[in-house]
């Protein structure tokens, strides 16, 4: 373990040489400043209530807390830290397998993020002061947040794992459909609300279950649970872990040209290879939440029109990363080759924004569907053109950013996201065509059609100037964006 400290102190260092190297300290300031505002505003009426409800044996404002606060840990732990620890880099150090495992979770603490939601979780701990067992609850509720982070952290090794065998892909796939059809039965066989199901779904009950029992035996069930979860989840991350480390299982030497979309032309197998790069980015399958709520939403009330073009406005936002940065997943000898291709830099981006394009429409195509169902085929029309217009906008302003701001990803994690401000900047710009159309299509005017045509041919030439733009930048800027992703 004394080796195991000293490589991390090597990896500390390591760390914050990138970060000041990249200028990536304005990006943790600007998140610790909103974050840091966020919970000095929310976070002290939350504790009060909490303890309140606790101190009387209720449990629902802390269920909620422990819960968003789960959620915050799996979001911060998504980041791509570059501080050399691949599987191949690791199996070097001579030290012990237990070892090799402490400096990879020690590793995930280095961002100042994560800083911010271990003391925020710390803090979300003193309600339980307040209840009737407080050491029981703080110590199932430190369990719980291992748990999260253990769960995160098999779930990313494994879909490395599942990258390079086909047998675990469809293992892992079909056992999210075997859960999502299960999710989907229950909300159709129980007659309660969706809000109160989800609410009985919440693991944190368990904590709360524990933190004001009654009874010796009303904890019996909740400790069992955590326990076997816990015993479950890291045998899970001790194989998954080891698996990777020691899996020579060589990457294909060529690849077949196959994708979820053939596509003819001279740009087809560059596409395709697009398809294989971004399907790892796991920005993109975060998009399907909240399309998977809706469709459970959906098979209980009548969505509005608005509100369903409102979750293709959240989806595309929650892929902003992705088309802000389309030339991460790219290295400089990548880039290097599309110079030798016979093709321009505007056609480099087409098919980029074509592979997007094909994922991001298989998950609003489920909700164009169930609004075909609801509201007709009148309705089918309007949604398309909202999606039409929104994914232009995000295309067009998303290649100009990702000349002049490209971002370093990794397969396999979540896509980085740069300045904040220019972040929330570029999800304003390319929502703004989309709920303009939303907008007008709102209104009751004569002119509702002209303006409706009139966004989208702009919105359509503001695409088609950015491919040209953001092309021959490329083509200039192509040493400034191979350092930033060397």
């Amino acid at each position: 373990m004394a080796r195991a400290s000293l490589i991390f102190r090597y990896q500390w260092r390591a760390f914050w040489r990138r970060v000041l190297r990249t200028g990536r300290v304005k990006f943790y300031l600007s998140v610790l400043a909103l974050l840091g505002w966020i919970t000095a505003g929310a976070l002290p009426d939350r504790l009060s209530r909490a303890a309140g409800e606790l101190a009387a044996g209720q449990t629902s404002s802390m269920d909620r807390l422990l819960l968003v606060l789960c959620l915050l840990w799996l979001v911060v732990l998504g980041e791509n830290l570059n501080v050399s620890l691949s599987n191949d880099r690791l199996r070097r150090f001579p030290i012990s397998m237990r070892s090799l495992l402490a400096l990879k979770l020690s590793s995930l603490f280095l961002p100042p993020p994560v800083w911010l939601v271990t003391s925020v979780s710390a803090l979300g701990l003193s309600p339980l002061l307040s209840a009737r067992h407080p050491l029981l609850g703080s110590v199932a509720a430190l369990s719980f947040f291992a748990l999260t982070i253990s769960v995160r952290v098999s779930v990313s090794q494994l879909l490395e794992l599942a990258r390079r065998r086909r047998r675990l892909r469809l293992a892992v796939a079909a056992l999210g459909a075997a859960v999502l059809a299960f999710a989907v039965a229950s909300v159709q066989h129980d007659a309660s609300p969706l809000s109160a199901s989800l609410i009985a779904a919440n693991p944190a009950t368990l904590v709360t279950t524990i933190a004001v029992a009654t009874s010796l035996s009303a904890m019996i069930v909740p400790v069992a649970t955590l326990l076997v979860s816990g015993a479950l989840v890291w045998c899970l991350l001790l194989w998954s872990f080891t698996r990777g480390l020691y899996d020579d299982a060589a990457e294909p030497t060529a690849h077949r040209a196959t994708s979820i979309a053939w596509l003819p032309g001279r740009l087809g197998p560059l596409v395709q290879k697009e398809q294989r790069s971004i399907r790892t980015v796991l920005d993109l399958w975060v998009g399907l939440l909240p399309v998977l709520a809706t469709v459970a939403l959906a098979l209980s009330t009548s969505l509005s029109s608005t509100v369903r073009q409102t979750i293709f406005v959240i989806v595309c936002a929650l892929n902003a990363n992705v088309t802000l940065n389309c030339l991460g997943l790219d290295r400089p000898a990548g880039l290097t080759r599309y110079l030798i291709l016979p093709i321009r830099g505007k056609d480099l981006f087409l098919a980029k924004n074509v592979a997007v394009m094909v994922f991001v429409a298989l998950q609003l195509t489920v909700l164009l569907a169930i609004g075909a169902w609801q509201s007709g085929v009148k309705q089918l029309g309007a949604d398309i053109v909202v999606v039409i217009v929104l994914l232009l906008a995000h295309f067009a302003w998303g290649n100009v950013v990702s000349v002049f701001e490209p971002r370093r990803a990794e397969p396999h994690r979540f896509a980085p996201s740069g300045d904040l401000l220019t972040s929330l900047v570029s999800v304003l710009i390319g929502s703004a065509p989309a709920v303009a159309v939303i907008v007008v299509l709102r209104s009751d005017s004569r002119a509702t059609a002209s303006a409706i045509a009139g966004i989208v041919l702009l919105t359509l030439f503001a695409y088609c100037s950015s491919l040209r733009y953001a092309g021959r930048s490329f083509e200039r800027r192509i040493e400034f964006v191979s350092r930033r992703l060397g």
